[in-house]
């Protein structure tokens, strides 16, 4: 098939005539682009456009604005301007920490000093308090052996005419064992109303000793005692000046860690507080904490001293701990009892360790310790019998 006949079978399919076919051959010499408008051609870098209201850059507060290129120069301007604070109302600043500290400080002491007021300003008619001698043995932490030593003091702290009477006051209840009373008997929890005869309770324990336990009871029960010394503060102070006893008797108030309410009712009924710690670094950090607290709680009448329990002679981290306590405590370090795997032993075995190793340094410790409390306790007493 040709070209030609091509071009005749399409245009007699369209209906049209094949010689009113024409090829146009194209010319591109004559050939030229059509020219760009003159708005969409882009201006000329020297082209003037149209006036635009010029804005002013924006500078931080006291720094000026620089001069214009054209034109006079500008006086500098600030971008805000800030009227002065009236006289009235001085701007709020944060006061300083160290202002802040010493406003709670101050808030501290004054609080402090109205609990003392308040503790002295008791009348002595509204508060019956007892005759004896009173010590209460309290520590910031547990563990620290306040039982044992409750129980040393009890067995070895004797005023002639007089006696010991160990008193539980901790829910433990564990006081009675190291004193070596064994069968189950009445205690505070049983004894906490009113009109209960403690001195009738009282039972005979090692070296002469006597002690009133805490008892064994339902939880219900704690915490029916506990409401009681809660909604009375003179509770144990009532109940001490019911057992009628002498200026010669000594009572020693076991407690648990911490601040209790079984504590602070023992405080408030001590004449000398027995603050037992340990030679490690728990007990050196908890010393603060223990001071705060007894500041608030003690009477101005009232003696405190520490004692150093469970010291390990064989370690040099113990002895190097003790060295720090007798530095931070001073004077006011009463006593110091080194460590005696005997104490625990003779409670295992039931006997007590005063009559069973009398030479073993825990015993002379006590002994040691004994005959310091007595001293601050009896001081009076044993000036007069020295005076001929």
């Amino acid at each position: 098939m040709k070209y030609v006949d091509d071009i005749t079978k399409l245009f007699t399919r369209f209906g049209a005539n094949v010689e009113t076919y024409q090829e146009i051959q194209p010319n591109y010499k004559d050939f030229k682009d059509d020219p760009v408008p003159p708005a969409a051609a882009e201006p000329e870098p020297s082209a003037a456009l149209s006036p635009v209201t010029p804005t002013p850059p924006v500078f931080l507060l006291d720094e000026p604005q620089p001069s214009l290129l054209i034109g006079a120069p500008v006086e500098p301007v600030k971008h805000v301007v800030l009227s002065p604070p009236s006289p009235k109302s001085p701007p709020l600043t944060e006061p300083p920490a160290s202002s802040a500290t010493g406003d709670r400080q101050r808030l501290s002491d004054l609080l402090r000093e109205l609990n003392q007021i308040r503790r002295d300003g008791l009348p002595e008619t509204t508060r019956r308090r007892t005759k004896a001698k009173v010590i209460a043995i309290v520590s910031a932490n547990g563990g620290v052996g306040k039982s044992t030593v409750a129980a040393g003091l009890a067995k070895t702290l004797r005023h002639p005419g007089g006696r010991a009477i160990a008193i539980d006051l901790d829910p433990q209840n564990a006081l009675s064992s190291h004193l070596g009373i064994t069968r189950p008997a009445p205690g505070l929890i049983q004894l906490k109303e009113q009109d209960a005869d403690w001195g009738a309770h009282r039972l005979p324990g090692f070296s002469d000793s006597e002690c009133l336990p805490f008892g064994t009871g339902e939880l219900n029960d704690r915490r029916l005692l506990r409401q009681l010394m809660l909604e009375n503060p003179d509770w144990l102070n009532q109940h001490l000046a019911s057992m009628n006893l002498s200026e010669n008797d000594t009572v020693i108030l076991d407690t648990p860690s911490g601040a209790t309410v079984y504590s602070q009712q023992a405080l408030d009924a001590a004449d000398l507080v027995l603050v037992m710690t340990v030679a490690d670094a728990a007990s050196y950090l908890a010393l603060d904490t223990m001071t705060q607290w007894l500041e608030t709680s003690l009477r101005r009448a009232q003696q405190q001293r520490y004692v150093l329990n469970q010291r390990d002679d064989s370690r040099s981290f113990s002895r190097d701990m003790g060295v720090l306590f007798r530095r931070r405590l001073g004077a006011n370090l009463i006593g110091t009892i080194r460590l005696d795997h005997q104490f625990n032993e003779s409670l295992a075995y039931g006997r007590d360790l005063m009559q069973y190793a009398p030479e073993s340094i825990g015993c002379q410790d006590i002994l040691s310790l004994s005959g310091a409390v007595h001293a601050l306790l009896f001081a009076d007493a044993s000036s007069q019998q020295g005076t001929p």
